[in-house]
């Protein structure tokens, strides 16, 4: 069977949400025991805390206080300023403030002490920002917040663990303090609009003006759409201008799409394509269908991977997020609308502007047309891993037999899955009926199995020796791949699934971010957690 977890997989796990499977882990595996080890009381403390926040009353007390301990008993034994404040604002959220005073008061001396820098410049200066808020220094905490800011003036991920640790505090402290706001990471922004804007006339320029205000007004920082003539390329003109970073999201390959919805308006609008192709700090495409003609489900799907770009950005960064749209004289064509409702109204911004389309311009679009043999697919790897001795698969029998039973009782469609030993391959055109399965196969009592997920736009055919079905693609492998990684018990997803999950989200499942990526994992991966 699997050997013990890794600190690092269990924080993995940690960082994704799944406090209570990485609880089990962490004891299940005797990182609980080792007092002796800094990194293992680091995490302890950690946990301790997450499981502090799901409770209340008495218990959220002593999960804070046993926290605090943990962190202390780390930084007793490898001083270092993280572990030294993450006890004192531990003992603080126990409700002992007499002693998270006296520990940041320590912090602070810790972080006045000559010697080599522990940590970034950033950290060092964040980490004196929240000692001192446990001191109810308000003013002094603002300046230490500002001087890490301008250590590291783009790093929004580590800025929106500060201030989500600082509001922390101040919640307990029932204080509030106006300054805080200004230093959250910009907005993120969705856009989208109609093709039928001439080059450099009036129209263009109105709307550039217009979306310029947007910016400012709501301080965006971030962009997500696609790069057609017309409207999407002014505003990621605009989005540039402003300092802000662009991702591009296109329902084909960056070539196809040109000669589809870019050169047919002429070269000028081909040459700004290319400029912010080159400038644009991302590029999603939906589907690689060879068709030279617009696939509807390609065009659709890349609406939502681009507005679950936006989602997904601002709720990592805990910040704003806006949806833009240029509509025509009717209202907007069905893509925009579409668009539209798909935005997430709760905790975001909509506007919209309308600008006439001009005719000559939308003629030389050519239409659209669907490509039959493309189908958006969920497709999902399951595993247990089998023994090396065949005399200990007795003990495998009855975990294998409850996932073959949960897949045999989702009654899914008739070449849907592919069975081997200790293994399953699943396509489903349904996500949602997909992601079901998957909640169903997690919450298996000491049986769930490790699983890889992964949508996307496929050539799907049969194939004869098995008889089920297979999404042909660059991408056919991914789920496995998923599953590769996975620990057992764990649902691992595809960038791609997560931010599809953002904008149309599914009422079994959530994700969480379970690994940033890198050349060994392809991309970011996500955790697949169960809806409480």
């Amino acid at each position: 069977m699997s050997a013990r977890l890794s600190l690092a997989a269990i924080a993995a796990l940690t960082r994704a949400g799944a406090s209570a499977r990485a609880w089990e882990l962490f004891r299940s595996g005797g990182w609980d025991g080792r007092d002796d080890d800094p990194a293992a009381l680091s995490l302890k403390g950690r946990l301790l805390k997450d499981r502090a926040r799901a409770c209340s009353g008495a218990d959220r007390t002593a999960l804070f206080a046993a926290a605090a301990d943990a962190y202390a008993a780390a930084h007793a034994l490898a001083p270092a300023p993280y572990r030294a404040i993450n006890a004192a604002t531990a003992r603080l959220l126990a409700g002992d403030r007499a002693a998270a005073a006296v520990s940041a008061r320590a912090v602070l001396a810790l972080l006045d002490a000559s010697g080599p820098a522990a940590d970034t410049p950033y950290y060092l200066a964040a980490t004196r920002a929240e000692a001192l808020l446990l001191l109810d220094d308000q003013a002094g905490a603002e300046r230490a917040l500002a001087a890490a800011v301008a250590a590291d003036p783009d790093g929004w991920e580590d800025r929106a663990i500060t201030l989500a640790q600082l509001r922390e505090i101040l919640r307990a402290q029932a204080a509030e303090v106006p300054w805080l706001s200004r230093f959250a990471p910009p907005a993120s922004l969705h856009f989208a609009g109609h093709m039928g804007i001439v080059a450099s006339g009036p129209g263009e320029a109105r709307l550039a003006a217009a979306t310029d205000g947007l910016i400012a007004r709501c301080g965006v920082g971030f962009g997500w759409g696609a790069l057609a003539a017309g409207a999407d390329i002014i505003i990621a003109e605009r989005l540039l201008a402003a300092g802000a970073e662009l991702n591009v999201v296109l329902p084909c390959p960056p070539e196809v799409f040109a000669a589809q919805s870019v050169a047919p308006a002429g070269a000028d609008w081909l040459a700004r394509y290319e400029r912010l192709l080159g400038a644009a700090i991302s590029l999603r495409v939906a589907g690689y269908s060879p068709a030279s003609v617009h696939d509807p489900l390609a065009t659709a799907h890349a609406g939502v991977l681009a507005i679950g770009g936006a989602v997904l950005n601002a709720r990592r960064l805990g910040a704003a997020c806006w949806q833009w749209l240029v509509e025509d004289e009717a209202g907007g064509g069905p893509n925009t609308a579409r668009q539209a409702a798909l935005w997430p109204a709760s905790g975001n911004g909509q506007e919209r502007i309308r600008i006439a389309r001009d005719a000559a311009v939308e003629a030389m679009f050519p239409p659209e047309a669907p490509d039959p043999a493309c189908r958006l697919v969920t497709q999902i790897a399951i595993g247990i891993d089998l023994p090396a001795e065949p005399s200990s698969s007795a003990q495998l029998t009855p975990a294998i037999d409850k996932v073959a039973r949960t897949i045999a009782e989702a009654r899914l469609p008739a070449g849907a899955i592919c069975a081997a030993p200790g293994r399953w391959d699943l396509l489903l055109d349904d996500r949602d009926q997909a992601l079901a399965l998957v909640a169903a196969l997690l919450a298996l009592p000491g049986a769930a199995p490790a699983i890889g997920v992964h949508q996307a736009i496929g050539t799907v055919i049969g194939d004869p020796a098995s008889g089920a079905l297979v999404a042909y693609g660059p991408e056919r492998e991914r789920a496995g791949e998923l599953l590769g990684m996975a620990p057992p018990g764990t649902a691992l997803a595809s960038d791609a699934l997560a931010v599809a999950l953002a904008a149309v989200p599914a009422a079994m499942v959530r994700s969480e971010l379970y690994h940033l990526g890198d050349d060994s994992t392809g991309g970011p991966v996500h955790m697949l957690l169960a809806r409480n």
